[in-house]
């Protein structure tokens, strides 16, 4: 072996020792009780408070989400392990979660099973996962440390006094024996339900030592939701405690020798190895079970056990003890298989054959709508209900969301092929039109109800995306909509109806396309060929065959109910406003109107009205004299913004907004492209009718420069195309193929 693989080597040995030391993966139990006093938290909670300070370790923030706000738990990010996986949306089931786990650590004990239930394609089992992946990391820290013990033995002699050490290497010398060396040991056995090592102390002197610890860390006392009534009352599992009678007995009470046999063991939450993460497929077995240990691999255990029937837990639950266990699927499982959750799930007890096994873990279980609505006419479900704690997962009902999740994908299904701006958006607005519900005016207050009643599926769509208000509501209205959103988001949560034979929940996000579903879409456009890249026409293309298989997708045979659930309405719907959009990028491309001239525009009509409104004069700067405001100008602004209100009512609500604005930003200037984005894209479309013919001619200018009729451009035309498409790819991420592939869906469907 050369020096370079003995140095490589010598730095991996280094390397694996000084991260074995600085995690204190052993300790004597001695050790134990020092770190014990030293920061007792560590010890003192149980699985769903390990839960809790683990989410509150990755922290929050508060998102807006449009009329609300929400907070947001950042372990779901994964920003730690892998962010492609992380969870998009959903901080309303993060809260649910955090607030039931919350309330099992006040009450110092897991006594309902979380259940995740919702549509296919949800999230369900990636919230788990997310999870699980934050404990696996956090249990890597040092206020994530987590402890279990193990029963050390030295190698046995035939001295039929002896209870096992061997003399001849003086261990029964040692102060411990929980590091011994491989030639020292003679058997080690592991406590597979992970006992905490605090219940090696017997009751009477543990809950005086824990009453002692917390008069030295007094803050602890105070610290909302820590319940330790489970350590005072906790016992050692049989096995455990078999052992221990055992050696106390052969050491006549001596209990400081019954603890040299103790090594106290860091472990680490492990989904991959189950350890305290653990995830069952729907299956008929048994989850747990009792074995007697077999002694075949411990040949060393000392003769004083060699008489004492050792009865070890076996199973995914014993796996999963201190820690997460998922039912994945759940209802899929025969039910006689799930009726011991009954009295675990409440009690946190297992009743295995001579065994009972008391555990600490939080469980959840995962299962679609259908199954769930299909179990609640068992007549057992009525026992199941009160260990449940329902937590329902509904789709995304934000496009822009559904979008940052297809487009965590998209790359990979395009194969190598340029994915144009807007793909995963089309689909994923077409996939939350499908998913949306008619607002039911009876809902609402008597003021409101005549605006939510007008709202289409699209205007719905913008509205809860980015709070985008419907053209043609006046001040007041736009003001009691807004105000509205998160009534809107909620009114259909407690809904119930039948369809198809099955009655259950349709609360808004229960039905419509899956972002499977939509993935799956994503991959099939991506092998059309009629076009260089994968692009939102593609997609467009895709969405017409989906349509047609209505025996294949449920949602497509829900009734439309006045412009709602209407699919096929919806693919205009998607193609409108994506016309919409790439019409101004390519305009704004084009450049045939500087983005400066909006905002000149704009402040000379703010300007007149002013004035107008004030009684006074304007000052001219090129002119260097003070005129009246131009009542044609403001007339021919407001007749580009085709006003379907007032004319002294909008120029009023536009005084007051901006006086409002100046208000709250007294050191800011005022950005009107951002205080009033729906006046500005309406300008911005009257300048574009306005300059039809030209910007045609040169989009057209483009489509040849793709073909033969290249040569005919003369070069005045050719700089035009070529700025154009150097602005395109510059300004919103347009390959040459792509654009060319866009501005004639431009011009097709102006």
């Amino acid at each position: 072996m050369n020096s370079v693989i003995h140095e490589e080597l010598d730095r991996l040995g280094q390397c694996s020792r000084e991260r074995f030391e600085a995690r204190h993966r052993l300790r004597s139990f001695g050790q134990f009780l020092e770190h014990f006093h030293a920061s007792p938290y560590l010890y003192l909670r149980n699985s769903a408070r390990y839960l809790v300070d683990m989410m509150d370790f990755f922290g929050t923030e508060e998102v807006d989400r449009i009329g609300m706000v929400d907070r947001r738990y950042k372990v779901f990010d994964l920003a730690f392990d892998r962010p492609f996986d992380g969870l998009v949306g959903q901080e309303r089931v993060q809260n649910a979660i955090y607030r039931q786990l919350y309330q099992f650590a006040q009450r110092g004990q897991s006594d309902k099973l979380l259940f995740l239930h919702g549509p296919s394609g949800s999230s369900k089992s990636t919230t788990v996962e997310a999870l699980i992946r934050g404990c696996e990391n956090y249990s890597t820290t040092d206020e994530g440390a987590l402890y279990r013990f193990n029963w050390m033995f030295p190698v046995r002699t035939d001295d039929a006094t002896s209870i096992g050490f061997d003399t001849r290497r003086k261990t029964e010398s040692l102060d411990t024996y929980a590091f011994l060396g491989p030639e020292e040991l003679g058997a080690r056995i592991q406590c597979e339900l992970k006992d905490s090592p605090l219940f090696l102390i017997p009751h009477q002197e543990r809950t005086p030592l824990i009453e002692r610890v917390l008069d030295e860390h007094p803050e602890l006392r105070d610290r909302p939701g820590l319940n330790y009534r489970w350590l005072i009352e906790g016992r050692l599992s049989p096995k455990n405690k078999a052992i221990y009678e055992a050696l106390l007995s052969a050491y006549q009470g001596d209990l400081g020798q019954v603890m040299r046999h103790v090594q106290v063991e860091r472990f680490f939450h492990s989904k991959r190895y189950r350890q305290s993460a653990v995830s069952i497929e729907p299956q008929g077995n048994i989850d747990a079970g009792a074995r007697p240990l077999q002694y075949e691999p411990f040949s060393q255990v000392p003769s004083v056990l060699r008489n004492v029937t050792l009865i070890e837990a076996v199973g995914d639950l014993v796996d999963a003890n201190k820690g997460i266990v998922e039912y994945s699927d759940f209802l899929k499982r025969p039910m006689e298989a799930n009726k011991y959750l009954l009295t675990t799930s409440e009690k946190g007890t297992i009743s295995l054959q001579g065994y009972i096994a008391y555990l600490d873990l939080v469980m959840f279980a995962t299962a679609n709508e259908k199954p769930l609505a299909l179990f609640k006419r068992n007549p057992d479900f009525s026992s199941f209900k009160g260990r449940f704690a329902l937590i329902h997962v509904p789709y995304l009902l934000q496009y822009s969301r559904e979008e940052e999740l297809y487009g965590r994908h998209i790359d990979l299904y395009a194969r190598g092929r340029h994915v144009a701006p807007h793909t995963a958006m089309v689909a994923a607005l077409w996939a939350v039109l499908s998913r949306l519900r008619r607002p039911s005016p009876k809902n609402h207050p008597p003021e409101l109800s005549p605006i939510v009643a007008r709202l289409t599926p699209l205007q719905k769509a913008m509205l809860y995306d980015h709070g985008e208000l419907p053209l043609g509501l006046r001040d007041g209205e736009r003001k009691l909509l807004k105000g509205s959103i998160r009534a809107l988001r909620d009114e259909h949560n407690e809904a119930e109806g039948e369809f198809e034979g099955i009655y259950g929940a349709e609360y808004e996000g229960r039905r419509g396309a899956s972002p499977r579903e939509m993935m799956t879409l994503l991959a099939d456009a991506a092998e059309n060929r009629s076009y260089d890249c994968l692009v939102p026409m593609a997609v467009l293309d895709e969405l017409e065959k989906l349509v047609r298989d209505v025996s294949v997708y449920e949602f497509l045979r829900v009734p439309v109910d006045n412009g709602y659930n209407d699919c096929f309405r919806f693919i205009e719907d998607v193609k409108e406003h994506y016309l919409r959009v790439v019409q101004q990028e390519v305009f704004d491309s084009i450049g045939l109107v500087d983005e400066e001239e909006y905002e000149r525009v704009f402040q000379e009509y703010f300007h007149h009205v002013k004035a107008f409104d004030l009684g006074e004069k304007l000052f001219v700067a090129s002119r260097g004299e003070y005129v009246h405001p131009s009542e044609d100008l403001m007339q021919r602004i407001e007749g580009l913004l085709e006003l379907r209100e007032d004319v002294n009512a909008f120029r009023s609500s536009l005084m007051t907004k901006i006086a409002a604005y100046s208000i709250d930003h007294p050191d800011e200037s005022i950005n009107y492209a951002v205080l009033f984005p729906d006046i500005y894209g309406l300008l911005k479309q009257s300048f574009y009718r306005e300059r039809d013919r030209a910007l045609r001619v040169i989009e057209q200018n483009i489509l040849k420069y793709f073909t033969d009729e290249k040569e005919f451009l003369d070069s005045r035309e050719r700089q035009e195309v070529e700025k154009a498409l150097e602005s395109m790819s510059s300004k919103y991420g347009y390959c040459r193929n792509c654009a060319r592939d866009v501005i004639a869906f431009v011009l097709r469907n102006r």
